[in-house]
């Protein structure tokens, strides 16, 4: 007995270490910039090879899907050596893609989700405050890969890396701030510097999925009148924030102008285009896509020139950017994890991996959150957990029968 708990209490360090380390603590300069880097792939990799062994085995649910991606991944690193000749020692580039095998491992050892939340939830109070510290000392770049935080649609604007434990914790405290529990306050909290911080970050879809699902979670049990009074008040708020004229809804009313002026001529459609039409100097890579680029390869060179000369960014048009790099596989797995995540009957308590999955949805086009690093761990976590519970379900279904 005491085995399996010291055991158990192993894994639990394990995971809970592998969030900060797969992050490069938040991706800090003195990290990146230092052998603290090396430590942090050692360590990742180090996970990943504990996982490969856990990931030949068949099953329904989420298996699948997360088999392609992680397939995807690893054929992605040979296609950049046959498609643009980049040096295969460049492969320690891709090893924070490859997490996704982490999902095996937690399988294996049926790590419980409510540590999974713990840990989530504590990693979200850190992004918190890391970023309220960031945006405090924006005059020095601490954390992301920035030389310098320019002023941006009126403030100056920081998107912090690691965003997908924040996300993750912010819909883990949405769920539970309607239970009847005793640190019910901390939740509250929580939720009240969540809308803070995204709003600061001035990315106007982020700000209007988090306060759609918001509002959509605190009325789903109140009566139809009840919703249309807070929906129209709510409307009545956000119309006066945006029309207040203070320099953050300034901002957000003239990107959004550009948008709609730009049209076609969006930049994200044409980088879109050029990616799926253009990019690709064979069939092969057409099909299972072009590697991820190291920055110091001449394939990394020329990602960078698309970047400076076009505004063209693989991390800008989402599942665009995830099938150029790693083909069609992937695609074909989020449209079976879509389709069965959402439309999966989940217990009220675990509302919350629905929520992050529908926010996954809705930006999948336009942002990297299906595949940056800053998410993968979390999407794993939040995949694990519906494959626990489906399993679950199917093991009570058999019993009854």
């Amino acid at each position: 007995m005491m085995v399996t708990e010291h055991k158990q209490r192993l894994q639990g360090i394990m995971i809970f270490l592998l969030v900060i380390l797969s992050l490069n603590f938040f991706f800090a300069r003195f990290v990146t910039t230092s052998m603290l880097k090396n430590i942090c792939y050692a360590y990742m990799l180090g996970a990943i090879m504990l996982s490969i062994p856990r990931s030949f085995k068949v099953g329904n649910g989420f298996v699948l899907p997360v088999q392609l991606i992680s397939v995807s991944v690893l054929l992605s690193i040979f296609l950049a050596q046959i498609s643009w000749k980049q040096d295969l020692t460049y492969f320690t580039s891709t090893i924070p893609y490859l997490l996704w095998i982490v999902f095996f491992y937690l399988l294996h050892i049926r790590f419980p989700i409510a540590k999974l939340e713990k840990i989530t939830f504590f990693y979200g109070w850190v992004y918190i405050l890391l970023f309220m510290y960031q945006y405090t000392h924006s005059h020095v770049v601490y954390f992301g890969f920035r030389e310098e935080f320019a002023e941006d649609r009126g403030v100056i604007r920081i998107l912090f890396p690691g965003a997908g434990v924040f996300l993750l914790a912010y819909y883990i405290a949405l769920n539970k701030v309607m239970d009847k529990i005793k640190y019910r306050w901390v939740f509250a909290l929580f939720i009240l510097c969540g809308i803070v911080v995204t709003v600061l970050q001035v990315t106007k879809q982020s700000i209007a999925i988090l306060l759609l699902i918001t509002i959509f979670h605190l009325l789903r049990t109140v009566s139809v009148g009840k919703k249309v009074l807070v929906m129209i008040l709510a409307g009545a708020a956000i119309y006066g924030t945006l029309n207040s004229n203070n320099p953050i809804s300034r901002g957000i009313i003239e990107s959004q102008r550009d948008n709609v002026q730009q049209g076609n001529q969006n930049i994200r459609i044409l980088a879109s285009e050029y990616f799926v039409n253009d990019f690709s100097p064979n069939l092969l890579s057409r099909i299972f896509g072009n590697g991820y680029p190291n920055l110091k390869s001449n394939y990394g060179k020329f990602i960078t020139i698309l970047e400076d000369n076009y505004g063209y960014f693989l991390t800008d048009v989402g599942i665009v950017g995830m099938y150029a790099m790693f083909g069609i596989l992937p695609i074909i797995a989020y449209v079976i994890i879509f389709y069965r995540g959402l439309r999966m009957q989940v217990p009220p308590e675990y509302q919350y991996l629905k929520y992050y999955l529908f926010n996954l949805l809705a930006t999948c086009l336009t942002s990297d959150s299906i595949f940056s690093i800053s998410f993968i761990l979390t999407n794993v976590f939040v995949l694990y957990s519906l494959q626990v519970l489906k399993e679950q379900k199917q093991s009570t279904t058999l019993m009854k029968v």
